[in-house]
């Protein structure tokens, strides 16, 4: 039973995951999406059992998270405008990297789960991509493409 609801989350996690990745919600893609969740759920449960830790999710970045993912339908506008001025201009846009104060980040394996949630939310925008989190300095680093605050959060 103590493996169950870590079972159970991974499993919806990797279902919905492999819809909105494969793009097409038919019957044989919702059979390969239970057969690959049901795989990997028990993959990652056997893999958590035998290493010994926790897995807890930092509930205080649910909220940055679903900003991220909205920010991605103004951040496709940015996407197309910079391929209208590299078409303007006969130039590609290439963007800067930028740094930007972040929180500080310890060393425990929780600290070390919020770095990495953080990083894979602040990917999902097309405009910015965060590269690192330089922990001494308490920064990120982010390449923007069109520079937009919004686009880099919640790096």
């Amino acid at each position: 039973m103590r493996h169950l609801r870590g079972w159970l989350i991974a499993w919806v996690a990797l279902f919905w995951l492999w819809l909105l990745f494969s793009g097409d919600w038919n019957r044989i893609e919702v059979i390969a999406a239970a057969c690959a969740a049901t795989i990997g759920a028990t993959l990652a449960e056997a893999a958590r059992s035998a290493a010994g830790v926790r897995a807890r999710v930092p509930l205080g970045l649910a909220g940055p998270v679903l900003r991220a993912v909205l920010q991605v339908i103004p951040d496709f506008g940015f996407l197309v405008w910079a391929l209208a001025l590299s078409v303007a201009r006969g130039e590609v846009v290439r963007g800067k990297t930028t740094r930007r104060a972040f929180h500080a980040v310890g060393d425990d394996a929780g600290a070390l789960g919020e770095r990495a949630v953080t990083l894979w939310a602040a990917n999902f925008s097309p405009n910015a991509i965060a590269i690192d989190i330089d922990r001494d300095r308490h920064e990120s680093i982010v390449h923007d493409l069109i520079p937009h605050r919004a686009s880099e959060r919640p790096a």
